[in-house]
């Protein structure tokens, strides 16, 4: 059975418990859930962090859906067609929408064209520009050359939205399920007087739920929305998005009490989702908690090319040649560690790419293999270059946490044996880890790399030479310029290869290279159901959620 279909029968089930519990007194009850921070903009087109998104992703609705599988599913239309060529997209909308003012404006085509025509604003747009490149002329329209009214997205009649592309987009239905391909009233824009989505009063909801309270640094409020299409199948009467919770407040440092972590929220009762490790996840399944999983996070080897002897390639290719995985494999056996297995690729195999994992749309093989031989020859050949003798004082730097610091014993091993180096471990927490390497503070560390969007170009591209983010210090144009053609691809197998290209050029450089992949954990507490957690940005979908206590 596929997740489409365990989830609609998990969702059939829900609805009779609640319908049963209800004919017997019991009400749902206001769902709780801790945020990482503020949020500063609701305004769909231009909100950029994960707190929120998940807010808008809650109190509106677009054209499209996508699962926490990837699959697509329709949002706020009945049904769309595709041209033959699949350059053009019709989409019909439900009839009888409204946005959750007091006019109750009704939601037409027109929002979304008004919406696309504020993304490729040419004095002011949308950070999301990219995803929507293939509409037709939206790069004259970006540029000025053409008015917003020439822009490839026309209403066809009040509940007809039609978008025609350049080309051919294998991406375009994923990127309509985006936060920022949200629907936008002008008349509702054109009312907030330059304040849309920044207060109470101008943030608007086609959604589940919508925005009833706004304090930043307290909580957000979110209540169900009666005027929703599909009112009747949110049992959740609100939500609570609480804000540092986590934090530690004068009144707690001055009495020596620390903060309560998230997950200590959810088990004291006071939350009813939360993220977990995996002694976290332990402890709430015997509590009989119900727990998600998802493989997440790659744990991969990073050198620092700034350091004298890891800005050669061949010294870093011998350190990996050296690796057996089949140690690290029974090391993980032995020691029963669920969480983690030994993994070869650098994007989780959670992420998906035109609705697919992207794993296993590609395949991946480094020249980066285990032979002792070739690991002592690469590693000689590489230091004969730098006219070095050895290498002295290597640290290799891995988070304190799980049995981690252990497994990298035997790369320690592994290293001393095969090319006779003496590495020490420095063990450190995981905020001090990320602290360390944004500093360029470490020679070789053990980096957990997890996507804060669903698309592998979002770990592979901190890897380019311009980024902010490239902790290893890579500087390759010929890995620049693959990542950059994808851009430029409209074939589907083309932009697969393409970061399949890019996937191996890292590998085989020796710049990053994985070892394991992490399972994490989403939490519900007792007597809730329902909430859908994504594997990648923080986002969480409360529509189908119920708690019952």
């Amino acid at each position: 059975m596929d997740r489409i279909s365990r989830f609609l029968k998990l969702a059939c089930l829900i609805m009779a418990v609640v319908l049963t519990l209800a004919g017997c007194g019991v009400q749902p009850s206001l769902l709780r859930y801790d945020l990482s921070g503020n949020t500063d903009s609701l305004d769909p087109q231009f909100a950029r962090s994960e707190n929120e998104q998940l807010v808008i992703y809650n109190t509106m609705e677009g054209l499209m859906r996508q699962l926490p599988s990837g699959k697509l599913e329709n949002g706020v239309i009945d049904r769309y067609e595709v041209s033959a060529d699949q350059t053009v997209y019709t989409f019909y909308l439900k009839a009888g929408m409204v946005w959750d003012d007091k006019e109750s404006t009704p939601v037409t085509a027109h929002d979304f064209v008004f919406a696309f025509q504020r993304i490729f604003n040419n004095i002011y747009p949308s950070p999301f520009v990219s995803l929507y490149t293939s509409v037709s002329n939206s790069k004259r329209v970006l540029s000025g050359e053409l008015p917003a009214s020439n822009l490839g997205v026309k209403a066809l009649d009040d509940l007809t939205v039609q978008f025609t592309l350049d080309y051919a987009d294998p991406a375009f239905l994923e990127s309509l399920a985006h936060s920022s391909a949200m629907p936008c009233s002008q008349k509702l824009f054109d009312n907030a007087n330059g304040k849309y989505g920044a207060t109470l009063k101008e943030s608007y909801s086609n959604g589940p739920f919508y925005l009833m309270q706004w304090e930043n640094g307290n909580r957000i409020y979110l209540k169900k929305n009666s005027k929703y299409y599909d009112a009747d199948a949110v049992q959740s009467p609100g939500i609570y998005l609480y804000m540092n919770r986590d934090v530690q407040t004068d009144a707690q440092e001055e009495r020596g009490e620390a903060a309560p972590t998230r997950f200590e929220l959810l088990m004291n009762g006071k939350a009813d989702g939360c993220i977990a490790d995996y002694s976290q996840y332990r402890q709430a399944k015997s509590a009989g908690m119900s727990c998600e999983d998802s493989e997440s996070v790659v744990w991969a080897l990073v050198f620092n090319q700034t350091h004298t002897a890891f800005c050669n390639r061949q010294v870093r290719q011998g350190f990996l040649r050296a690796i057996n995985r089949d140690l690290l494999e029974e090391f993980l056996q032995e020691n029963r560690q669920e969480n983690l297995r030994v993994y070869d690729r650098l994007i989780p195999p959670t992420i998906s790419l035109f609705t697919e994992p992207y794993t296993a749309q590609t395949a991946v093989t480094s020249i980066n293999q285990y032979d002792l031989q070739s690991a002592y020859l690469t590693y000689r050949t590489g230091m004969d270059e730098l006219e070095a003798d050895t290498l002295r004082k290597i640290q290799l730097l891995v988070p304190s946490d799980s049995n981690i610091p252990e497994m990298c014993g035997l790369l320690q091993q592994v290293w001393q044996s095969g090319l006779a180096i003496s590495v020490n471990i420095e063990e450190v927490s995981r905020n001090e880890l990320t602290s360390r390497l944004n500093r360029g503070d470490y020679q070789v560390a053990l980096v957990p790399l997890k996507a804060s969007a669903n698309t592998p170009a979002d770990i592979l591209s901190r890897f380019t030479s311009d980024s902010t983010a490239n902790i290893a210090a890579y500087q390759n144009p010929v890995f620049d310029s693959t990542l950059q053609a994808v851009t430029s691809s409209h074939d589907k197998q083309q932009i697969l290869s393409q970061y399949a290209a890019a996937e191996t050029m890292l590998m085989d450089d020796a710049v990053v290279y994985p070892l394991l992949v992490e399972t994490s954990y989403f939490i519900q507490g007792k007597d809730v159901s329902g909430i859908g957690f994504y594997p990648y940005g923080g986002k969480v979908i409360f529509k189908n959620a119920v708690a019952l206590r």
